[in-house]
């Protein structure tokens, strides 16, 4: 498969859209915010350097990642996510049953922001397999 010449740019090519877009919409919603222009800048930066050292490191023209990481990726999500989306079922089952007509909508996020973290802590091990 045959990369494109920019193609290693792609997440700094991103990020400086993400950049025009809240300079622009800084000047148009609340004039000239400084803070939010600098903080979006410093983002840049940071993503401009790690962009640059990913480049230059990489010398050989071997990918990334194989087959075999892809798919091990692709089965370890969709197990994980039909685990979590049974967790949550029986859980507000569960719920339900106790005699709670309502839950905060608290629980529920910290619900997803667990499976955010499992579902990445796993997949990093996953593909390092």
């Amino acid at each position: 498969m045959k990369k494109k010449k920019y193609a290693q740019w792609n997440i700094t090519i991103a990020s400086t859209g993400g950049l025009i877009g809240v300079i622009i919409g800084t000047f148009i919603f609340s004039g000239a915010d400084w803070s939010a222009i600098l903080g979006a800048l410093t983002g840049f930066f940071i993503i401009f350097l790690g962009n640059l050292f990913y480049v230059r490191s990489k010398k050989d023209k071997t990918p990334e990642v194989d087959e075999r990481t892809v798919n091990n990726m692709r089965k370890y999500y969709a197990i994980i996510a039909n685990l979590f989306l049974g967790a949550l079922f029986l859980m507000l089952a569960a719920v339900t049953y106790m005699g709670h007509d309502q839950i905060s909508i608290s629980y529920l996020w910290i619900f997803v922001i667990a499976y955010m973290l499992i579902s990445g802590i796993g997949a990093l091990i996953v593909s390092r397999r």
